[in-house]
């Protein structure tokens, strides 16, 4: 009996959203990936996630027709909505055009520059993922509660070694802690996408290793990744004698962990190894990779 309560409440959300949409001659548009949560007990599981308080200013981006919108103004003490799509962002305006503790930004989220909120609740365009993940972990942050694609979703969190483990996967994880709360269905959206979802947890690392040149490293882990399967020798030599050439015997005699392959090497230990170059690269001599 729940399961057909449950069934038929999702097909009326589904409803609900269509007719929505219709009425502002605003089919979801594929090129800003739109697929709008209606499931209600996926919301709230988020919302419980966040632990959200009157104390707390919560970024939302892509909030759609405002439905994770309205449960996260219950506790927050401030939300600011960014939505991209104009005719949304009018909706949500007027929508909410007596709500106090809310602010509907029109634009583009990854422009926003510096944030201001320490909380991102959020189920974005599933074309955003990566580049929204990047500018989050860039700023100083609480926390972010993502529904995210659960193939991206198992990235963030994947183990060096792995199949999933990939650049994103050592960008975030030098700088954060990502957190596989639940899978989401593909029903939990109208219309449904072709993949299902998962809620994931980021949280800003309490005392991150600390990486002497950021540039160095993301532009190491970016090269040595377009050869995830080969051996670090082959390809951090080839790296190495095309950027740093006088540095490059120095540093490779220093690592023991040349016969890794490149997915089998951890986050801290590219960070010794971007840290290496980096000293080297100014000129001192003092650094060492173990």
């Amino acid at each position: 009996m729940t399961r057909s309560y449950e069934v038929s409440a999702s097909r009326s959300l589904a409803l609900e959203t269509r007719n929505k949409l219709t009425q502002l001659g605003i089919p979801p548009l594929k090129r800003f990936g739109q697929h709008f949560l209606i499931d209600t007990k996926i919301r709230d599981i988020m919302v419980t996630v966040a632990q959200s308080t009157t104390h707390d200013r919560i970024l939302e981006i892509g909030p759609g027709l405002g439905y994770l919108t309205l449960a996260l103004l219950k506790n927050a003490g401030k939300v600011i909505a960014v939505e991209k799509d104009r005719t949304l962002a009018h909706y949500l305006t007027k929508y909410f055009s007596k709500v106090n503790n809310l602010t509907v930004i029109q634009g583009d989220a990854l422009k926003l520059g510096k944030l201001d909120c320490n909380k991102i609740v959020s189920s974005p365009p599933y074309n955003l993922s990566s580049k929204l993940v990047l500018f989050i972990i860039r700023n100083q942050f609480d926390s972010a509660v993502l529904l995210l694609q659960n193939e991206f979703a198992q990235r963030l969190t994947a183990s060096s070694g792995t199949h999933e483990y990939g650049r994103l996967t050592v960008v975030l994880q030098s700088r954060a802690d990502a957190r596989m709360i639940m899978k989401v269905p593909r029903t939990a959206f109208y219309p449904q996408p072709n993949v299902d979802s998962a809620i994931v947890t980021i949280e800003p690392k309490a005392n991150p290793p600390a990486i002497e040149n950021e540039p160095v490293f993301e532009e190491l882990v970016r090269f040595l990744f377009t050869q995830r399967r080969r051996k670090l020798k082959a390809v951090l030599t080839r790296f190495l004698r095309d950027k740093y050439p006088t540095a490059t015997n120095s540093i490779l005699t220093q690592i023991t962990f040349l016969e890794k392959r490149i997915f089998q090497i951890s986050p801290p230990e590219l960070i010794d190894l971007s840290n290496q170059i980096a000293i080297k690269q100014s000129g001192s001599c003092d650094g060492h990779v173990s």
